[in-house]
């Protein structure tokens, strides 16, 4: 089997190059180019793997399979044909910040042990920020900036990267914070004095190619705690996204930056006073429309009989109706409302009667089931949304008849 000659560890910032189509396989529902050199990295230790083109195939991933074949995978197939001189070039940019992302992963999970003797357990290099799990179930916000501080200290250090490969029984003396994983001999990646770790990944060459490290947030997950960061030119992107936010809220709020999260405090407290001032408002309206149902209700065994359609009341107030009838102790309801997405809200009450359960049985049993009615509830009250609004008319008929046929009106 061939064996592509891998550049990428030689040539890490090598953005073009030419290589020879020594083969072309199929990789699930695609064409992947096997070539006999190349710059592309396979995904591989959490980093991924690379994109860019060959030739005029756009690559959109590159793995290793289980046979140890680089595979170049393109969108659909390719024109190329083995034997084929083609141009490779890198898409850099995805390049670089997963260069960025994974070296400032190692410089994160080294310092993390050597200041906190906190392990990592578990990485991952993700499109937006990447997340160290680790061997702790509770860290402090101290700590994480003790943590922030420290790095971005060695990132302004202009820290050399470098990378060399040695035998098991080297790397068993070097004192890796992690053991080795992998057979035979090892790539070592060091940060300066800061980090020694065994890594098959592509890195800068440099701390001061991070630009600055940034922690975002931390959670418990599975009994650890799992924390998220951001490094490189994401970082970049990062702070000037949120100088972006903070003056265009600062601008609505007509406050300067310190002032912010106050104005905040105080639009919440605001909303919130004028959201229980509007309730009470629809409220005391949605008691009046109750109140004009039941004055014109019929009355079966002493119960009154209200039902109707309650286009004439609003949404808010509809949502509001089962409050009001903890208050009526008899009532045989039945109330629907067309809702602005088409649905149909509906409300059933049985109140002040035995029979309420099987009353509502019938009623699922046949008037539901002409407007699809799906919901339920408890005695004395149920309510749902039905999905067929032409029915309405005679949905509320079969109501009716229900109720009278029961209260003997």
């Amino acid at each position: 089997m061939f064996t592509t000659i891998p550049l990428y560890y030689e040539k890490p910032y090598e953005r073009s190059s030419t290589a020879t189509v020594v083969e072309i396989v199929r990789w699930k529902e695609n064409d992947a180019i096997i070539l006999d050199r190349t710059i592309f990295y396979p995904e591989g230790g959490g980093q991924p793997g690379d994109r860019g083109t060959i030739g005029e195939s756009p690559v959109t991933d590159t793995q290793m399979d289980n046979q140890g074949r680089l595979l170049h995978i393109v969108s659909g197939q390719t024109s190329h044909a083995v034997g084929d001189t083609v141009a490779v070039r890198l898409d850099w940019h995805h390049r670089y910040d997963y260069m960025q992302q994974h070296t400032a992963q190692h410089l994160l999970s080294g310092t993390l042990h050597r200041l906190l003797g906190l392990g990592t357990v578990s990485v991952h290099l993700g499109h937006s920020d990447m997340s160290i799990e680790l061997d702790t179930d509770t860290i402090s916000e101290s700590d994480m900036n003790l943590v922030e501080d420290d790095v971005n200290t060695i990132v302004r250090m202009s820290v050399p990267v470098t990378a060399q490969v040695v035998s098991q029984e080297e790397s068993a003396s070097l004192g890796l914070r992690r053991p080795v994983k992998v057979d035979g001999d090892v790539r070592i990646v060091r940060i300066g004095e800061y980090d020694t770790i065994a890594c098959g990944g592509i890195h800068v060459a440099d701390s001061a190619e991070l630009t600055s490290v940034q922690f975002l947030r931390s959670e418990r997950i599975r009994g650890h705690v799992r924390t998220y960061w951001t490094a490189g030119e994401r970082s970049v992107a990062l702070v000037r996204r949120n100088r972006e936010i903070v003056d265009v809220v600062g601008s609505r709020l007509s406050a300067p930056p310190e002032a912010i999260l106050q104005s905040v405090v105080t639009l919440q407290d605001q909303l919130a006073d004028a959201r229980h001032r509007i309730r009470n408002v629809v409220s005391r309206s949605a008691t009046l429309l109750l109140d004009q149902q039941l004055k014109a209700a019929e009355q079966g065994d002493r119960i009154p009989l209200v039902v109707f359609d309650a286009e004439l009341w609003t949404e808010e107030e509809f949502k509001i109706l089962p409050e009001l009838l903890v208050s009526v102790e008899t009532l045989a309801l039945c109330a629907v409302k067309e809702r602005e997405d088409g649905k149909l809200a509906w409300v059933v009450a049985l109140k002040g009667m035995e029979d309420g359960q099987s009353i509502f049985q019938a009623v699922r049993q046949k008037p539901l089931l002409l407007i699809d009615g799906k919901g339920g509830g408890k005695p004395p009250l149920w309510q749902g949304v039905g999905t067929d609004s032409m029915q309405k008319s005679q949905f509320l008929k079969q109501m009716v008849e229900l109720y009278r046929e029961r209260l003997h009106v």
